[in-house]
């Protein structure tokens, strides 16, 4: 287990959390990651915003024409997965230093959602889905994510 100290906020590393730098995340996965968080934020905590930081990071990663509609479909995966998901998401704090350097277990799994997309790999992607969804509907999730892919760079 890391050391508590790595966090600003105190919060203990789950043991399957997994340090972003250590991962396979190209800049498109991890600027989604950071929006999705900020808006995954706005729902647990409405009181804090951050949806205008999504907005802002979103004109900050994606500066050229169009940019904004890929915060949209990002904010579109995020409900279509909310809609479909019943339990608790577990994400990581955005605005932590400590805790913004890792990816949470839900997180990773949203994340392999879109990686396998951009790849090609339609069953994984649809495996990652509903292992996330809880065995719920998927297709709207899915439909959602290769319309944001249809957005990243070519790999």
């Amino acid at each position: 287990m890391k050391k508590t100290a790595e966090r600003c906020c105190g919060r203990a590393v789950h043991p399957k959390e997994a340090r972003l730098d250590e991962t396979t995340l190209d800049a498109f996965d991890l600027s989604v990651l950071e929006i999705s968080r900020y808006y995954w934020q706005t729902f647990a905590y409405p009181q804090a915003h951050s949806w205008l930081d999504a907005l802002q990071t979103t004109a900050d990663r994606f500066p050229h024409s169009g940019g904004l509609e890929t915060g949209i479909d990002v904010l579109a995966a995020v409900q279509a997965m909310r809609s479909s998901r019943c339990s608790c998401f577990h994400f990581n704090n955005p605005r932590c230093a400590g805790c913004s350097a890792y990816l949470s277990e839900h997180e990773r799994q949203f994340i392999s959602i879109l990686s396998a997309v951009r790849h090609g790999r339609m069953g994984q992607a649809r495996t990652h889905a509903m292992l996330l969804c809880e065995g719920n509907p998927v297709d709207q999730l899915i439909a959602r994510m290769v319309r944001l892919a249809e957005r990243a760079p070519a790999l």
